[in-house]
């Protein structure tokens, strides 16, 4: 299940990297260069900006802890766990693809970056229909659910801002299915995490978009806007997961999971 999960992760990705490189979208907006960053940074080094490179790796760190509980804990989860394997195996990809970009500044790893966000939250869709189908399998709609997120980044050709309306309807229909699964099956500890989920989200976007005026106040000179939303944005994928973690929910095998997840790994 385990590298079954990262075979899943790595297809689409590839795919994503396949498409960039025919430069199929090379009219997605997307910013390069070192002036949009308020870390002062050196064009010559490989890292560019240290602080902002480094905390890249904490996407791959908390997704290598979640990796860790789920292989732990793989009977008390059942076939839950298929949703923490490819949620966390993202996470660890996507340190990867934020370091690329970071260090390579070029139009190729920027375009990934946004272009892998997206399926993050159509996860979190599928994952929460799962749970609020009381662990029913849908193996039809949650294909639906990615292939639609995944190509639904080829709005950036329809429009300069594709990705930022696309990217809001993700997380609006994150929110709205969290909200659908807490009122069925929450407890008060979910909702503790749901809230914090939502502040990260929160963080991530004022603290990113903020990161040139924040610059100019001493507690943002050595360690930037950009850094800290990146902080949040690693909290927000630990509190995802510690929400469904939370769930009054009693794993039982799916009626309707192929004979293949149903094996012990």
């Amino acid at each position: 299940m385990l590298l079954r999960c990262l075979f899943y992760v790595l297809i689409p990705l590839s795919l994503a990297f396949m498409i960039t490189w025919i430069k199929v979208l090379d009219r997605a907006k997307v910013e390069l260069g070192l002036q949009h960053y308020a870390e002062k940074g050196d064009p010559t080094s490989f890292l560019k900006m240290p602080a902002n490179a480094l905390v890249n790796f904490g996407y791959s760190i908390i997704g290598m802890y979640w990796i860790i509980f789920t292989r732990r804990s793989e009977k008390k989860l059942g076939t839950e766990v298929f949703f923490y394997y490819i949620f966390s195996w993202m996470s660890v990809c996507y340190g990867f693809v934020q370091f690329g970009r970071i260090v390579s500044q070029t139009k190729m790893f920027a375009i990934i970056d946004q272009w892998v966000t997206l399926p993050f939250f159509a996860w979190v869709v599928c994952w929460n229909e799962f749970v609020y189908r009381q662990s029913l399998w849908q193996s039809s709609r949650f294909s639906s659910y990615m292939r639609m997120s995944f190509f639904s980044y080829f709005c950036v050709l329809l429009h300069e801002y594709g990705f930022e309306f696309v990217l809001g309807l993700h997380i609006l229909a994150a929110i709205i299915y969290t909200i659908r699964t807490q009122d069925r099956v929450g407890t008060q500890l979910s909702i503790k995490y749901f809230w914090f989920a939502i502040l990260c989200c929160t963080g991530f976007v004022f603290l990113k978009l903020g990161d040139h005026y924040l610059g100019q106040f001493s507690y943002f000179q050595r360690f930037s806007g950009h850094f800290w939303s990146k902080v949040c944005d690693i909290g927000q994928v630990h509190f995802v997961c510690k929400y469904f973690q939370s769930l009054q929910i009693i794993p039982k095998e799916s009626k309707g999971v192929s004979k293949r997840l149903r094996k012990k790994y």
